[in-house]
């Protein structure tokens, strides 16, 4: 099972400055462990929308072998 979850970072951009970016850090669960397979610290400044992507992923087990394809298409 895959779980996702949504991260907050501080970004610097020379273009941006600094700015509050959240990502979505993704886990796999087997036999109750858990094992960190991916993070992506930059996907938008709203929590709201990165919550949302973290629920709807985490429903639809979305393998993370698609998740860049997945995210350029929502932006």
């Amino acid at each position: 099972m895959f779980q996702y979850l949504p991260i907050q970072s501080e970004v610097t951009s020379p273009e941006l400055g600094t700015y509050r970016a959240f990502g979505l850090r993704v886990f796999q669960v087997q036999n109750g462990v858990d094992e960190e397979v991916m993070i992506l610290p930059d996907i938008s400044t709203s929590f709201l929308f990165t919550l949302r992507l973290a629920a709807l992923f985490t429903r639809k087990q979305l393998d993370p072998a698609h998740l860049l394809d997945v995210i350029a298409d929502f932006l």
